[in-house]
């Protein structure tokens, strides 16, 4: 019977073991942001896609802000997850951003469904989102990146480096330039991301995490993603019973 906890490697998923990882990665690599001229050796791109718990993004920001590092965190104005337009919500991204981060849109080209069949549609698309987020967070958004690329092949479908203005982190430049490595669905996708770090052959890296799959303990993907589900109900439990009190009005049974 498959040990899916080692095979896996579960362990590596915890908040401990990511500060071990951004120390392990500051030893060979300097970070940077997302650029269209990054010609320098032992470089590291750090970026984060929310898809599932910006709480977990504002606490993984908190240990690279400790640990001296910037990353990217991409947020998605159509997840399913959260609302961008929640007090709350808004207010943890302009956290993100006071501890030194930089924000990109998590682009979902698939919410627009049949609308986007060429680059213009795209930059339109791009454009609104842009304004958005710049209205909502009071800054500039240089970057973006596609939310489930592999869904309609989106990440060969537009591979241009720039779109709207903004840099594609899916872009030809990075692909062609970059080693990858992913946390997608809670697992390591391609490679062990330390094994990755500690590869002397690999000198330029783009790193995709997930803040939703780093948590205090060590859990399985499913846990870790009904985790997130269940904080989230929760919290809107909160709210709404507070919301009640401060009203002076009755929670009736």
């Amino acid at each position: 019977m498959t040990d899916n906890r080692t095979t896996y490697h579960f362990e590596d998923f915890t908040e401990s073991n990511y500060r071990d990882l951004i120390q392990l990665a500051k030893k060979n690599f300097d970070f940077v942001p997302f650029n269209l001229n990054l010609n320098k050796e032992n470089i590291v791109i750090w970026r984060h896609d929310i898809d599932l718990s910006p709480h977990r993004a504002l606490k993984l920001a908190a240990i690279e802000k400790n640990e001296n590092v910037t990353s990217t965190y991409f947020f998605n104005l159509h997840c399913e997850f959260y609302n961008l337009l929640e007090p709350e919500i808004s207010g943890i991204i302009k956290k993100i951003i006071a501890l030194g981060h930089n924000i990109g849109i998590h682009f979902d080209p698939n919410y627009y469904g049949e609308k986007i069949k060429t680059l213009e549609h795209l930059e339109h698309c791009l454009n609104i989102e842009k304004l958005i987020f710049r209205e909502l967070l009071g800054t500039e958004i240089k970057v973006f990146s596609y939310h489930d690329p592999n869904k309609g092949n989106w990440h060969t479908s537009f591979e241009e480096n720039e779109i709207a203005g903004l840099v594609n982190a899916y872009g030809k430049y990075f692909k062609d330039n970059f080693e990858y490595c992913s946390d997608s669905n809670g697992y390591w996708r391609f490679k062990r991301l330390k094994d990755v770090l500690t590869n002397p052959a690999k000198s330029r890296l783009q790193v995709l995490t997930h803040p939703g799959w780093w948590q205090e303990t060590v859990m399985s993907p499913k846990e870790r993603v009904w985790r997130c589900i269940e904080e989230r109900a929760q919290n809107t439990k909160n709210f709404y019973q507070h919301f009640i009190a401060d009203s002076n009005r009755e929670l009736i049974d």
